[in-house]
């Protein structure tokens, strides 16, 4: 659990959330991975890629390496129910707009409304609130994001420039995954869904 509240804190700021990685440090994925030997791409500590996806995204980050000579970094993955809530909590709390922002309106005004009920109670209740609400959405296989379903992962941007932002778009459409730039957020990332 760690690990995964030291991913979130990373995405959050650009960052390592702790003295495991110094600024700018990365993680290696795990022994025996496509991107090991490669170095085409390296995950914030504790971002969890997806095996169903990391085929696609180890192939996706080899050609973005020839193509612009960079690894790309991934700074999230595998998000949890609870690392959901407090994402998306967060984002309510700066006055977002989640329904807009979230491709299931349905499951993301279900969120917004949890969270308008329990926002009087204060933080722990809100977060409490959304985590009961996207847990019960994930029993039913109702997702709010494509993180959840171990379908997407987001690559930091503030190191690329327009024309390296150009390529990895190019590149991610042509073999079939989506991007969703979000690089104009308070937490600037290309979100890549890989499943539909």
């Amino acid at each position: 659990m760690a690990g995964t509240w030291i991913a979130l804190l990373w995405a959050l700021t650009g960052e390592p959330a702790s003295g495991e990685a110094a600024a700018g440090e990365v993680v290696r994925a795990s022994e025996g991975s496509t991107d090991e030997a490669s170095g085409d791409y390296s995950r914030a500590p504790g971002v969890e890629v997806p095996p169903a996806i990391e085929a696609r995204l180890a192939e996706l980050a080899a050609a973005f390496r020839r193509a612009t000579g960079k690894p790309l970094v991934i700074t999230d993955g595998t998000r949890r129910p609870e690392v959901q809530a407090e994402l998306m909590l967060r984002n309510l709390e700066r006055g977002d707009d989640v329904v807009r922002n979230y491709a299931n309106k349905s499951a993301a005004r279900a969120v917004a409304e949890a969270y308008a009920k329990a926002r009087e109670a204060g933080r722990t209740a809100a977060l409490a609130a959304l985590t009961a609400v996207i847990r019960t959405q994930v029993a039913a296989g109702d997702y709010v994001s494509k993180h959840l379903r171990e379908g997407a992962v987001d690559v930091r941007c503030l190191d690329l420039d327009k024309r390296e932002r150009a390529v990895l778009k190019k590149l991610a459409k042509a073999r079939g995954i989506a991007v969703v730039d979000e690089s104009r957020t308070s937490t600037p990332h290309y979100h890549l869904n890989f499943v539909r």
